[in-house]
């Protein structure tokens, strides 16, 4: 397995209060445009369409609207997007989580630090071992940040944990995977990232 490098889309603006994670882009060979969750069965994008009320109309081929559409979500609904990892290797070119090996995490604390409005961290999947969750909780280990738990937690959808920075409490938050392998609804997909959205 050779080594990816994530092709940093990361877009940086203020105010960004919701901060939503996702592990690794899918393989090449799935994106429709250059930008985060770009395989067009991923349903992220139809969710967030929905929740700022900003239609999605630009054609694929037109990969500069496309991706200033997104935009446009992000900055309406203050919610930046990034990925855990910086680099992974891969079995057979998959976009599970579960054959993604994290080889080295981004530098996630810079945004943290970079934007004291930053109110909630969303990190999406939790069921895979290498999931956005899972492997979030082991990068604030690495980092030795002071991190809360709920006496009864579990990695699941809809639980809540916090970490701590520079006397900041940041709220983390495990929501369901969007991509079109789990079997959650694009109804249901809206009606739960909505509340925290």
């Amino acid at each position: 397995m050779s080594i990816e490098t994530h092709p940093n889309w990361f877009y940086d603006f203020k105010p960004m209060k919701t901060l939503v994670l996702g592990s690794f882009p899918p393989h090449q060979s799935k994106h429709s445009f250059p930008f985060y969750y770009p395989n067009k069965q991923n349903r992220f994008w139809k969710v967030m369409s929905v929740i700022s009320g900003i239609e999605l109309v630009a054609n694929l081929s037109n990969t500069q609207k496309v991706i200033e559409e997104r935009k446009a979500i992000m900055r309406k609904l203050a919610m930046g997007i990034h990925d855990i990892a910086l680099k992974i290797k891969r079995k057979n070119n998959s976009s599970l989580d579960s054959n993604i090996e994290i080889v080295e995490f981004q530098d996630i604390m810079a945004i943290i630090n970079n934007h004291p409005e930053l109110e909630q961290i969303v990190l999406l999947g939790f069921s895979a071992k290498n999931s956005a969750a899972q492997n979030f909780i082991k990068y604030t280990q690495n980092q030795k940040l002071l991190t809360k738990f709920p006496i009864d937690f579990k990695i699941g959808s809809e639980n809540v944990f916090f970490i701590y920075n520079q006397h900041r409490e940041i709220k983390c938050v495990i929501l369901n995977s969007t991509s079109s392998a789990s079997r959650i609804t694009l109804n249901e997909l809206v009606s739960q990232f909505s509340k925290y959205i």
